[in-house]
């Protein structure tokens, strides 16, 4: 049997390094300010997010999508205030609506540098927080933790840092 063959010392989670590797060059290569912020963003957020239930994979989820509608030249390093409010706006609008897509699974906004099976390039997209969506307990914690990073940023900005 199957079972017999795949004990769990021999399997690997699904992994998407190698479309994220060919994302951000993409990224890099396009008209990616020289000294564009998302990297920084992407930081900044994780660390506002620690010791909360997000994992870095759903913030990085977040900044692909938002570097995907925001144009390259909104990611300019003066820029850096926006977009973590833009981040983290989108985080909770997401956990708001317990909605929030899969960045690989039938996205029609893919750049074509990243090259895809053809079953995730057609596939409907993949709702990350259907968890929240089920479980009213899990979405009213995902609304709470979310308070506190939203209130250090706030504190981040208006002290000037």
């Amino acid at each position: 049997s199957s079972e017999d063959i795949f004990t769990p010392s021999t399997m690997w989670p699904e992994s998407y390094a190698v479309a994220e590797a060919a994302f951000f060059r993409h990224v890099a290569r396009q008209e990616a300010p020289h000294n564009s912020c998302h990297l920084e963003c992407l930081q900044v957020c994780a660390h506002m997010l620690v010791g909360t239930t997000f994992s870095t994979y759903t913030l990085k989820t977040v900044v692909m999508h938002l570097l995907t509608i925001l144009p390259m030249s909104h990611w300019h390093r003066r820029d850096l205030v926006p977009r973590l409010q833009d981040i983290m706006g989108y985080l909770r609008r997401c956990v708001e609506n317990k909605h929030l897509d899969h960045y690989y699974f039938g996205n029609g906004n893919m750049p074509d540098e990243v090259v895809l099976p053809l079953a995730l390039r057609t596939a409907e997209p993949l709702n990350l927080f259907q968890h929240l969506a089920q479980d009213p307990d899990a979405h009213a914690e995902a609304l709470r933790e979310l308070m506190d990073p939203q209130d250090r940023l706030m504190r981040l900005l208006l002290s000037g840092h």
